[in-house]
């Protein structure tokens, strides 16, 4: 078992990525003092208040492996008066609509505290809280968005019960040796140590995050004991040789579709006879040896 251990994290420096769903949630939903301070500082930084209790509740079937049984692939939480709030992290764009996909999740948590007879006034808020490892705006710069039901017209809002927060980490602003890390919002706090947890050339700026902030501090703590688990290991590299797998599945169907399109432009230059060979290699990107074998082809020479 050690020798697995250290083929899967040779480099004593290395963290986990905690941009993985399964390592994100782990630093988060563990049975320790460490665990739960890291999430309620986290759960703070996110809302903008201070939140004093918070208690994950149960919401996944056993994993694969014995280890596993302790964490949730979707971090569901209530606090003490009631307010519900399911936290996420997204590492890769998949493109599904992210959006509308929150907004779907925070009302069902809403949905799931109403019941007949209940007061309105009586209905705790509900968060959806996404940290997104891409942009999901292009078009806006700010790194936190906090959404509410508002009024289109002059922004009114109404009793807050409905919220959706995305935490986009490619747009956090950099940070360096000068930064005042003391002076950073918490929300960009966290944002970078998420950001940078596993890098070994920021561990300095990961100390000094730590030092700043209890919660930040908790938290490695946590990601360090959890390099520990071989499983971890594991599925981190079966999950980079998947989206590995994925990109370049798309990258050749792109480099497919690209050469299927030159050869269509080539066998139509070929019917026109508006240009030699030569001339037509140059438009499309083709070999010229590859023209001159359409050039042959009957169909092209029957034309």
């Amino acid at each position: 078992m050690q020798n697995m251990q250290n083929n899967q994290n040779p480099n004593e420096f290395r963290r986990l990525n905690p941009r993985l769903d399964f390592n994100f949630k782990g630093i988060f939903t563990q049975d320790r003092p460490e665990s739960r301070l890291a999430l309620k500082s986290f759960l703070s930084a996110m809302i903008g208040e201070e939140v004093t209790e918070v208690t994950v509740k149960e919401n996944e079937p056993a994993g694969q492996y014995e280890e596993q049984r302790g964490i949730r692939y979707d971090i569901n939480c209530v606090f003490t008066d009631g307010t519900k709030a399911q936290i996420e992290m997204q590492g890769y764009d998949r493109e599904t609509d992210y959006g509308r996909r929150a907004e779907y999740y925070v009302s069902r948590l809403v949905s799931s505290v109403s019941t007949k007879g209940d007061d309105w006034g009586n209905l705790p808020r509900a968060y959806q809280i996404s940290v997104l490892n891409f942009k999901y705006d292009s078009g806006n710069e700010s790194f936190l968005h906090r959404y509410v039901l508002a009024d289109m017209t002059d922004g009114a809002t109404l009793e807050g019960v409905i919220n959706v927060i995305f935490l986009e980490l490619p747009k956090l602003p950099p940070v360096n040796d000068n930064t005042d890390i003391e002076s950073l919002p918490s929300a960009v706090k966290w944002g970078k140590f998420i950001q940078e947890a596993d890098n070994p050339d920021k561990q300095d700026l990961i100390d000094r995050l730590s030092k700043s902030e209890e919660g930040i501090m908790s938290a490695d703590a946590m990601l360090r004991s959890l390099n520990d688990t071989d499983w971890r290991w594991i599925e981190q590299g079966k999950i980079f040789g998947d989206e590995c797998d994925r990109i370049t599945g798309l990258h050749n169907a792109e480099r497919r579709g690209e050469r299927n399109r030159a050869l269509s432009a080539a066998r139509n230059f070929l019917a026109l006879h508006v240009a030699t060979n030569e001339q037509i290699a140059q438009a499309v990107g083709l070999p010229l040896e590859e023209v001159e074998k359409l050039a042959a082809e009957p169909a092209v020479q029957g034309m």
